[in-house]
C-alpha cells in the first residue's frame, strides 16, 4: 500500500458486553494470514517537475505481487513535492519496472500530446494512434528476499531461476537500452557496497536536444540506407505525420526495431520507416540479442554510436545498450533499511 492512503477508520466499537464476546469467538474462527504478506517501504518516487506526473509500474510474470495504484498520479511539486512510496513484500518481488507518464502541450500549443503513455497491464495509451513507443525513462530491478523470510523458506520463487528462490540481494538498475523521456535521479539510503558511487545516480541534465538526430546504424557500412537516423521520438498526429513535438528519444535498437508511431501496422502509419527483429542483421550489432556476443557487442558498432557516448557522459553509472553491465548494474542488501528514492524531472528541451 501507498503512503499516502488515509489511514483506516477504528473498526465500530461493540454495544454490549454479549456482543464483544460473541466478534471475539467468530474472530477467533478465522485464518491467521499468512506471514508471506510482510512489507516494508522501501521504494519512493519524487515529483520534481511543477505539472502532474503519474508513475506507472508493471511486475515480471511470476514476480510476486505489488498492492498500489496503478497509476499512481503525482501533483506538480511544491517545496517538497508530491511523492508515493510503495511497500515491497518482504519475500521479494522480481521483474519490477518504474516509469513516468504525463500529459504536455503540443508545439502548436494545442493539447493532446503526452509523454510515457506506453502501455502495459490496464495501463491507457493515447487514442486513435496507439501506444507510444517504450522508451521511457525508467527505474527497473528485483527487490531481493530478507533473511527472517529466507530463514522460514518464504521467499518469492524467482521466475528466471529454475525454481529457486530470490537472493538476499536487490539488483537494480536505470537503463536507457530502450531509450528515455523525462530526466531523473536516483538515491540510495542505507548501506549498499556494490551501489552507484556516492550512493547516487544523477541524470538530471538530460535533455531531450541532446538526442542524437543524424546516427549512423549502417553497421560499420554495411547498410548504408541506416547511416543518418533521427533519433528523436515526436508526437504523431492521427494520421502518421509529425507534430514537431518531441517526447522522448529512441536508443539505436529501438529505433531499429519498435514499430510503434513508426511504420505499418503498429500503429497503420503509411509514411514510416521499416523496422527489423532485434536479432535481423541490420540490428544485431546494436540490439545484440542475436548472433552477436558479448564482446563482439562490447567491440562493435553500438558503443561508438552518438547516443552511447552522451548517455555517459551525462548519466555514468547508467546502461546505455544491452551489455553495458559494467556501468549500470547494481545490487543492494535486501533490508528493510535499503530504500530507493528516485525523483522525475520536467522534460528538458533547448529552445
Amino acid at each position: 500500500m501507498l503512503d499516502r492512503i488515509s489511514e483506516r477508520k477504528h473498526p465500530l466499537a461493540c454495544i454490549t458486553s454479549g456482543l464483544c464476546a460473541v466478534a471475539i469467538l467468530l474472530l477467533s474462527t478465522l485464518p491467521v494470514l499468512a506471514q508471506d504478506i510482510s512489507t516494508h517501504p522501501r521504494l519512493k518516487i519524487i515529483n520534481g517537475c511543477s505539472e502532474a506526473i503519474s508513475i506507472n509500474h508493471i511486475v515480471g510474470a511470476g514476480g510476486g505481487t505489488l498492492t498500489a495504484p496503478n497509476p499512481a498520479v503525482l501533483q506538480p511539486s511544491g517545496k517538497a513535492g508530491d511523492s508515493v512510496t510503495f511497500n515491497i513484500p518482504d519475500k521479494g518481488l522480481a521483474g519490477t519496472r518504474f516509469w513516468p507518464s504525463m500529459k504536455v502541450q503540443c508545439a502548436d500549443g494545442s493539447s493532446g500530446c503526452s509523454i510515457g503513455e506506453s502501455g502495459g497491464p490496464g495501463l491507457a495509451c493515447p487514442g486513435g494512434i496507439g501506444c507510444a513507443p517504450p522508451v521511457d525513462s525508467k527505474f527497473e530491478g528485483t527487490f531481493g528476499c530478507f533473511a527472517a523470510e529466507a530463514a522460514k523458506g518464504n521467499c518469492q520463487i524467482n521466475p528466471s531461476g529454475n525454481g529457486a528462490p530470490l537472493p538476499d540481494t536487490d539488483g537494480w538498475d536505470t537503463s536507457m537500452v530502450d531509450g528515455y523521456t523525462l530526466p531523473y535521479k536516483v538515491e540510495v539510503k542505507g548501506s549498499c557496497p556494490n551501489g552507484p558511487k556516492n550512493s547516487k545516480i544523477d541524470c538530471s541534465g538530460l535533455n531531450l536536444s541532446q538526442c542524437p538526430v543524424n546516427e549512423d546504424l549502417s553497421t560499420n557500412g554495411a547498410y548504408p540506407a541506416l547511416a543518418n537516423e533521427d533519433l528523436a521520438l515526436t508526437f504523431p498526429t492521427s494520421s502518421g505525420g509529425a507534430t514537431d513535438t518531441q517526447t522522448g528519444c529512441y536508443s539505436p535498437c529501438s529505433k531499429l526495431t519498435i514499430g510503434n508511431w513508426q511504420n505499418i501496422p503498429n500503429p497503420p502509419f503509411s509514411d514510416g520507416p521499416a523496422t527489423y527483429q532485434p536479432s535481423a542483421p541490420q540490428a544485431d550489432y546494436y540490439c545484440c540479442g542475436g548472433s552477436v556476443g558479448v564482446e563482439a557487442c562490447r567491440n562493435g558498432p553500438v558503443v561508438k554510436t552518438s547516443y552511447v557516448k552522451m548517455i555517459h557522459e551525462v548519466c555514468p553509472q547508467t546502461y546505455a545498450y544491452a551489455y553495458d553491465d559494467g556501468t549500470g548494474n547494481f545490487s543492494c542488501p535486501a533490508t528493510a533499511e535499503t530504500i530507493y528514492e528516485v525523483t522525475f524531472f520536467c522534460p528538458l528541451q533547448d529552445s
